[in-house]
């Protein structure tokens, strides 16, 4: 949309809840088929882990809640993004905000890996511009379901 306002600000519960509560059904298919959760834990855990935390604004309303945690295996970060219904009308300005902190991660990180439900095209799309790359699909989740390991090493970048 032309005009509105962007940003992105470190996450609150506040703009968490605004997410999880007009999540995009394709997140919240995957937060359930990963570990049967709903909108409102997979946002809460998501931004009670460690590492950073963000949100994507536009016009004063959060649309996405993303960021990358850090792991127990030194080197490691996830990156991860919950989205609510709407943040595809961004799409354009959200990927020139998140590509640099994709850049800011993998200087960060020797290495960034994480999962996408493999039925999740947009979060594909977006994830392939970004320039994450991707391997073979492996079941996942209580129902193993198919799910696409992405990764993106600090020499890509």
């Amino acid at each position: 949309m032309l005009g509105a306002r962007l940003e992105v600000v470190p996450a609150t519960a506040e703009y968490g809840r605004a997410v999880a509560a007009s999540m995009r059904p394709a997140d919240i298919a995957e937060v359930w088929a990963l570990a049967r959760h709903s909108p409102r834990q997979a946002v809460e855990l998501s931004l009670a882990a460690p590492g950073e935390q963000l949100a994507f604004i536009a016009d004063d309303m959060p649309l996405a809640v993303f960021g990358c945690s850090a792991t127990a295996i030194n080197g490691i970060g996830t990156p991860w993004l919950l989205g609510a219904v709407g943040v595809e009308r961004h799409a354009r300005q959200f990927l020139r905000l998140g590509r640099a902190h994709v850049a800011r991660w993998a200087a960060e990180y020797d290495d960034l890996i994480n999962v996408v439900d493999e039925r999740n095209r947009d979060s594909i799309r977006w994830l392939h511009r970004l320039g994450f790359h991707f391997e073979a699909p492996v079941l996942l989740g209580p129902d193993a379901c198919l799910f696409l390991p992405f990764h993106l090493r600090r020499s890509d970048v």
